[in-house]
């Protein structure tokens, strides 16, 4: 369990660190921006690293029976998860008036998979990045001027929408694949 905490308060710190706009900009002074983002990207990576070996290694006691709506909830939830990953990279009307549809993205994901698992591991996992998401939220504004924001433009609604369900079909078809649990009956 402790890899698998390791890699979420690493990687969760890493992530919360740019909403210390002065801190962030400070470093970004004395290393330079791509030395900065270097950095970035190499602890978001160790501490993803450590959050899939972890996870793999850490209990699935079972903490709680998951609810019997969790399961079509999931399914019901996750195409649009991954529309609105897609739309946060795009200048999309959805982006225009979230504001920050990765980070609702990614609390919904978390909430739908904790709901649906009730092992240890999952509940540190999805509660982690719950409580992360919604954290970096409230603490979004106060970087809100460095996000670029582009005009917003329809036809970039509508490339979220459909490469985010051929991401979601891709990613239900290999679910078994890539985390080891099957969601196709």
């Amino acid at each position: 369990m402790i890899v698998l905490l390791s890699g979420m308060v690493l990687f969760i710190a890493i992530h919360l660190f740019p909403t210390q706009v002065q801190a962030r900009q400070a470093l970004i002074g004395k290393l330079g921006r791509v030395p900065y983002l270097a950095l970035f990207s190499t602890i978001s990576l160790i501490g993803f690293v450590l959050i899939i070996n972890g996870f793999g290694m850490a209990s699935k006691e079972q903490l709680w029976q998951p609810l019997s709506f969790a399961r079509p909830l999931v399914h019901a939830i996750m195409p649009l998860v991954f529309i609105l990953l897609i739309s946060a990279y795009l200048d999309t009307y959805i982006r225009a008036k979230l504001k920050h549809p990765m980070l609702i993205a990614t609390c919904l994901w978390a909430l739908v998979h904790l709901l649906a698992n009730g092992d240890l591991a999952s509940s540190v996992l999805f509660g982690g990045f719950f409580l992360y998401a919604l954290a970096d939220i409230l603490l979004a504004k106060s970087r809100d001027s460095i996000v670029p924001k582009g005009e917003p433009k329809a036809k970039f609604d509508v490339i979220a929408v459909v490469v985010g369900l051929i991401v979601y079909a891709l990613v239900l078809r290999g679910h078994q694949t890539l985390f080891g649990v099957s969601v196709i009956d």
